[in-house]
Parts: structure tokens; sequence; C-alpha cells
């Protein structure tokens, strides 16, 4: 256990109970609970529980072959309003409570990447980073370095808006990855 009498370690920790295994109050003294799990990327499980004045509370959600089972614990005497991944909400009595959902981090079908795609797009997709990064390296490890270095990987640049880093050749070299991995993932390609 870490001290809580250090902001950030007490600020990761309640966000993580609160947020992640979505465990809260909803009123003072936790009479009304809150249930409303965030699912995260890298996670396939999370759960917390805390023992209020009227008993244990417990919250929490496991990932299986695309669907989450949110499971929930209310104490005696109390009520929760839960919120599953998707927007359903309901409200539940006192007792021992689970739904099965669809994992809303389940990837449907991957999106087209191309020139015009953001930076977080591309980031936020393994296959389309490497891809991006794999093209320019084929450039000369010095224009590899270029993309590589980039602080932030946001949603305010394109791709495109980044070339002029690097040289001419880099577009097309570029186009010609996206366009092997569109065709590999078969994504029909817009714009």
């Amino acid at each position: 256990m870490t001290s809580f009498n250090h902001y950030a370690f007490g600020a990761v920790a309640d966000w993580l109970h609160r947020t992640v295994a979505g465990l809260a109050p909803d009123t003072h003294g936790y009479r009304r609970l809150r249930v409303a799990p965030v699912p995260i990327a890298g996670l396939d499980r999370a759960a917390t529980r805390f023992e209020t004045a009227y008993g244990m509370a417990e919250a929490g959600w496991t990932a299986q072959d695309g669907q989450l089972v949110v499971r929930a614990v209310v104490p005696p005497n109390t009520t929760a309003v839960v919120v599953l991944p998707g927007g359903t909400e309901t409200e539940v009595g006192s007792g021992h409570h689970e739904w099965t959902v669809p994992d809303p981090r389940a990837r449907v079908e991957p999106r087209a990447v191309t020139l015009n795609s953001t930076l977080g797009e591309i980031a936020d997709d393994p296959e389309a980073y490497e891809a991006v990064l794999a093209a320019v390296d084929a450039l000369g490890a010095e224009w590899g370095g270029t993309l590589r270095s980039l602080k932030e990987w946001t949603d305010q640049r394109t791709l495109d808006d980044e070339l002029v880093r690097l040289p001419p050749a880099a577009k097309e070299r570029l186009q010609e990855a996206l366009d092997g991995l569109n065709s590999r993932r078969v994504v029909p390609v817009v714009g």
C-alpha cells in the first residue's frame, strides 16, 4: 500500500476504484451507490470493494469472448444506480447482481488509414503505427527517427502535415505502405 497523503497516488487509486472498476457513492454515506465501470484497453478485468456503513459493496467486470460480465454486490438497505458500458442504466436493490453486455472495446472492423488520418488515429491503431514507422524507416535511420521523436501523436495533426519534415520520397513510400495495409484489412479506402 502506498500513502494516500500524496495526492498523485490517491488520485490514481481513486480513478481506478471509481472509474475503471466503477464503484462510487451516489449519495453521501454510500446509502445509494453508483456502479458505472469504464473498461480500458489493456485490461481484461477490474474489481473493487469498499466497506460501507451498511456492509461490503463491490463492483467489477471481466472481459470474455467479446463480452463484458459486470458484477455488483449492493449491501442491505441500500440501492445502486448501474450504468453499463454502452449506456444502459438501471436501478437495483441490495444483493448480488450480474449483467453481460457487448465489450465496447471490441474492434468490429479496422478503419482505413490514409495520409489524411490524424496522428492520434494512427497511434491508437498498433498495426497502422508500425506500418507507418516501417515505411519511414525504409528511407533511412535518420528519417525514421524524425517520426519516432514526435512527442505528441494527437488528433490535431495529420500524417500528411508531418511529411514536410521528411524527404519527398516519404509521401510515396507511406502511400504504398498504407495501401498495402488497407488491402490486407479489406477496408474500403475513402478520401
